[in-house]
């Protein structure tokens, strides 16, 4: 089986898009969701330096975790590093959530995550083009 048709990077890199966009996703709906718990504060993953170190092909080992006190593994896990944001404007409760920057957040995000779909999908049919086309 030819494997060099499935490896380009190109679909590496716009599957790791896709699954950083999907974990950065339900860290702002959770944050959404806890705009109004006192003391909350908002968490994100910093996109391109978690891009940039799926593609500097680091080995994804998970680190094994004794205690449920232990810090989960960052470097060599394939889990994005989750940070806590500076805050927006914090509000008398300690909450960091600005609802207005947070939903600006989740309409980037999930309009980058639907590019690198259709951009994925594209590339896809592409391949069925040529699998198809080839021997005519």
């Amino acid at each position: 089986m030819p494997t060099g048709l499935f490896d380009s990077k190109a679909i590496t890199v716009l599957t790791n898009s896709m699954d950083l966009r999907a974990a950065r996703h339900k860290l702002l709906t959770s944050n959404i969701a806890n705009q109004e718990t006192p003391g909350y504060r908002a968490v994100d993953i910093n996109f391109e330096d978690e891009l940039r170190r799926r593609e500097g092909g680091a080995p994804f080992v998970d680190l094994a975790r004794t205690s449920r006190g232990h810090m989960t593994g960052y470097y060599g896990s394939s889990a994005p590093r989750v940070l806590d944001r500076a805050t927006d404007l914090p509000g008398f409760d300690g909450n960091s959530v600005g609802i207005e920057a947070e939903m600006a957040r989740l309409s980037e995000n999930t309009l980058m995550y639907t590019v690198s779909s259709r951009l994925l999908k594209g590339k896809f049919n592409g391949l069925m083009n040529a699998i198809k086309e080839g021997g005519r």
